[in-house]
Order: structure tokens, then sequence, then C-alpha cells
């Protein structure tokens, strides 16, 4: 009565099963209402003997969720018979669509929910699972809505097992970097430009952001003047290493700047430039960023002994493009071919500046010329051969 009384809404009026395990047998009492009123006459039954392992073993997840939902008295909510199945038939059923899923799976999912520190995304595992906010892109994202919305159907890679709960952990950001390294090497592989935002300077150059990857422009490759205002910037750039496995990313600006003037720019054709820099063998020529190479054999036709007696750096010239090296990113260059009169380079060279592009017109008249009288030459040794001899002769 006293239980009766406290708990009148409880199991423990229905009745109260006692089992008590002896030796390998389990003795069940079921007592009768008259227990509560105060009888004590008590009905017995033996139920049939069972192993001790069948009565400790762990239940199975199905058996947990009929016991998570069964009725106090152990009748189950909604009654098997009648639904035309039963657990086993469920668990059966299940078993045909239970997903595996394994780390570096690229899976779809959706995205469901937003949470504090990322997203649940159903990805048809057992619960959902979690996207971080730091595997959402190669970029920094602040704001998770602003990049993803409730809905969405993406791509994800798996980087972690399932935890007790049954959840995965996701990265969108992995899947970019992995695409962005197969777009490098496609590119180099192209010889292709791109370009590039210059994020920060440092003593050997700079680094550079190309879709998510950062690279090392050195400073013997980057746009002359480089100085932290061009932070921000956008360059062109080549690549010039490409390694994955080292993370190592290198570009060239000056390259690329060579190799598109190399394609607007033919040997015989004139350009200016600045002197940057003397050495015993000749001058360096900045031609708009791009380095030519006056050979000191190619100034002028008289024999000249000491170059900053002619050349002075800081000084303008104009020059003939005479060769091109492109894996270097190199111009020949000659003022020679530009003299109006042989030594000009030492005597006037303001002569030599203004009337550049007229001698070289007359310099490219004069080559004409010669392989028009080179070509004239060999068909008159042709007409004059005696074929038919040569002939005979070979037979």
């Amino acid at each position: 009565p006293m239980y009766t009384d406290l708990y009148p809404n409880t199991w423990m009026k229905r009745g109260l099963v006692v089992a008590v395990l002896v030796g390998s047998t389990v003795e069940a009492f079921q007592p009768s209402p008259a227990l509560f009123s105060g009888g004590m006459k008590l009905r017995s039954a033996r139920s049939k003997p069972i192993s001790m392992a069948a009565a400790t073993a762990a239940p199975s997840k199905f058996e947990a969720m009929r016991k998570k939902y069964s009725r106090p008295g152990g009748d189950v909510v909604g009654k098997q018979g009648e639904a035309g199945f039963d657990y086993s038939d469920f668990e059966s059923a299940m078993s045909k669509f239970d997903t595996t899923f394994q780390i570096g799976d690229t899976v779809v999912g959706q995205i469901v929910q937003f949470e504090q520190k990322g997203a649940l995304v159903d990805v048809g595992g057992k619960a959902s699972s979690f996207l971080a906010t730091a595997e959402v892109s190669m970029q920094r994202v602040d704001d998770l809505e602003e990049v993803l919305s409730i809905g969405d159907n993406r791509e994800f890679q798996i980087i972690s097992g399932e935890d007790e709960n049954g959840q995965l952990q996701l990265s969108i950001r992995r899947i970019e970097y992995a695409r962005a390294w197969e777009r490098v090497r496609q590119i180099q592989a192209e010889d292709c430009n791109i370009r590039a935002e210059i994020l920060s300077i440092n003593r050997g150059g700079a680094l550079v952001n190309f879709e998510g990857l950062r690279g090392f422009l050195p400073g013997s490759h980057a746009p002359r003047g480089l100085t932290e205002d061009m932070v921000g910037t956008i360059i062109p750039l080549k690549f010039l290493e490409v390694d994955q496995a080292k993370n190592r990313l290198v570009v060239s600006n000056r390259r690329a700047v060579v190799e598109n003037q190399m394609r607007e720019l033919n040997p015989g054709e004139v350009v200016t430039g600045i002197v940057r820099g003397i050495k015993p063998y000749g001058a360096f020529i900045d031609i708009g960023g791009v380095s030519g190479l006056l050979h000191i054999s190619q100034i002028s036709h008289d024999h000249i002994s000491d170059i900053e007696s002619v050349l002075k750096v800081g000084s303008e010239i104009k020059a003939m493009v005479i060769s091109q090296d492109k894996d270097k990113g190199r111009f020949s260059l000659s003022t020679k071919s530009l003299e109006p009169e042989p030594g000009d380079m030492l005597k006037d060279p303001s002569a030599v500046f203004t009337q550049a592009d007229a001698m070289a017109a007359r310099y490219h008249e004069r080559l004409q010329a010669e392989n028009k009288a080179r070509e004239d030459a060999a068909s008159e040794l042709v007409a004059g051969l005696d074929l038919e001899s040569l002939d005979a002769a070979a037979n």
C-alpha cells in the first residue's frame, strides 16, 4: 500500500517481477495484485534454463531501441503483430542501406543547420555530419552564412571517422586545395601566364596568393621598385617551380613580362631603355622592366676600352634588338647598328639617339639587299650546273 499511495501511476500497480539467478537458471516470480492489498500468496513460474553468457550478452542497437520505446509493462509502443513486421525485419531492411564512410572519401551533402562553430550537413549517415568554419574554404571566412546557405548541395571530403554519436567531420577546403594544385600543374604544363595578388613583402621578395595557394616571388624576379606600397597589387606571373609534396610554389614576374614583350618585339626593332648597370663586358639596359644586354662589342664600330666613358648609369639610350633569350628572359641589343657614321657612339651619341629609327630602316634595307644578293648568287650557281652530267656521274 505504501508504494501504491506514493506512486499511483507507476508500473508497480501492475505487478512486480523479481528475478533470482540460481546457478544457471532464472526463477521468475510475479505477485498477484493481492500483494499490494496485504495478501502474501505468490504464484511462481519457472523459465527455461539459460546460460550465463546469454543472460549478460550486450543488446543490439535495435534491442536497445525496443527497450527505450517500450511501455513500462514491456509492451512495445505499437504492436509488432499488427504492423506486419517485427524488429528483426526492420533491422534486416535497414542493413541494406547501411553506408560505410572512409576518411578521404568525397561525398555530396546538404547544409541543414548552422552552428556556432560550423554547420551540420546531411550526407546520408547515421547522424548529421559537422563542417567546421575553418574547413569551409581556403580563403578566410568570418561569416559562414555569407558563403553557404541552408539547402546548399556541395561536395565534401570526409576528414575523420564517426565519433561516439555517429558524427563525421567534413571539409570543403581540402577539396579546393587539391583542385588548386591540379590547376597549377596544368598551367605550368601549358606554360601560361597567371595573375596573382601580392600579400606581403619580405627581405627575399614577396608572398603572393593564387587561388588560395601561397607562392614565393624572389626579389630577382619581382617588379622593379618592389615596396610595401605594392601589397594588394595584382601582377602577371609565371610558375618557376611547382612541388605539391613540399608545398613549394615559386613564381616570376620578370619572366611573364619578358615573354609578353618578346611576343611584341622582333630582332631588328628599335627600343628605348635606361642604363641600369655597367660591367666590364657590357651594359644592362632596362626596357620596361625587362633586362637587355648591350655587349661591349655591340656599342660602336670603334674600339672601346672603358664602357663608362661612353655610357652612364641612369642615361637613356636607343638600341636595336638583335636577339632574344626566352629562358633567361633577356634581349641582346646593339647601338653599333644605329650609328650614322662609324664611331658616333663615342663622338656624337646624340646623333645615334635622334637618327635611330632612320638608321634602323636603312639597316633593314641593307639586310634585305644582302639576303637577295645571296639568293641570286645561289640561283645562278644552280643554273650553271650541268645537272645531266651530275646525274650520269652519280649513276
